[in-house]
């Protein structure tokens, strides 16, 4: 028998089914229970009983708060690490977490591009993650993209604010992200995705320490020059000809 995710919630809602159409005259109580049990993808109304209890005790052992706790861990102790969260939640959403080994770590929503700092510059943050048992609850930060070798993102965080940030690890991020996106967000991704960001301080300082020379990424900046993080070179912008 396939494992379906089932809260108390879902089980209350399917006897209620099944008290409804006995009080129709469709037929006896157990009777019933089978039959809407299959409508809702299970085998039999066992089914439905040991999909709650597995439930259940995946939700107590292997909870998305625990992920978020293990993931802070990590990077509160120097590690990298990038995962997908798995069938914990109820929702069966999945969700990707990362650290670094400088002290950030972050929550990933894939298929709606939102953000959620956990921990910044080795400083836990003050976040809301409810994993409750018949729903999840988070409420998210900021939204973000992952632009060549960048973290992009956009929050309201007073110390974080909008940015582009390199060192962290974006290919396996990327990696986590396509794997557990819908085939809609994938298409989405390929076709939507940006290709140039401005030359602010911040990308210049970044570059530079990748080994580019400051003083011509200051002129080409001054010259309405991008970088482009994926082809890893400047775009100049087209000069008309008189």
């Amino acid at each position: 028998m396939r494992f379906i995710p089932t809260s108390t919630a879902k089980v209350e809602a399917l006897k209620k089914q099944a008290k409804h159409q006995q009080r129709a005259g469709r037929g006896k109580h157990t009777e019933l229970l089978d039959r809407v049990a299959r409508g809702a993808g299970y085998e039999h109304w066992r089914h439905v009983l040991i999909c709650r209890a597995e439930t259940e005790s995946i939700h107590k052992d292997r909870s998305l708060a625990s992920e978020v706790e293990a993931i802070i861990s990590a990077c509160l102790s120097g590690k990298g690490k990038a995962i997908a969260t798995g069938p914990e939640t109820l929702s069966n959403q999945p969700f990707v977490l990362f650290s670094t080994e400088d002290g950030d770590a972050w929550m990933l929503d894939p298929e709606e591009d939102q953000a959620l700092c956990l921990v910044w510059h080795g400083a836990r943050q003050a976040f809301t993650v409810r994993d409750l048992p018949d729903r999840l609850e988070v409420l998210w930060d900021g939204t973000y993209e992952l632009n060549g070798s960048f973290f992009s993102i956009q929050t309201e965080h007073p110390e974080i604010g909008a940015r582009f940030i390199t060192g962290y690890p974006v290919d396996p991020i990327r990696k986590l992200l396509e794997q557990i996106r819908s085939a809609d967000k994938r298409i989405d991704g390929i076709f939507g995705r940006a290709d140039a960001v401005a030359l602010s301080p911040d990308i210049i300082a970044q570059l530079v320490r990748a080994g580019w020379e400051e003083q011509g990424l200051h002129k080409a900046a001054r010259q309405g020059a991008q970088y482009s993080p994926s082809r890893d070179s400047l775009r100049f912008p087209l000069v008309g000809s008189i």
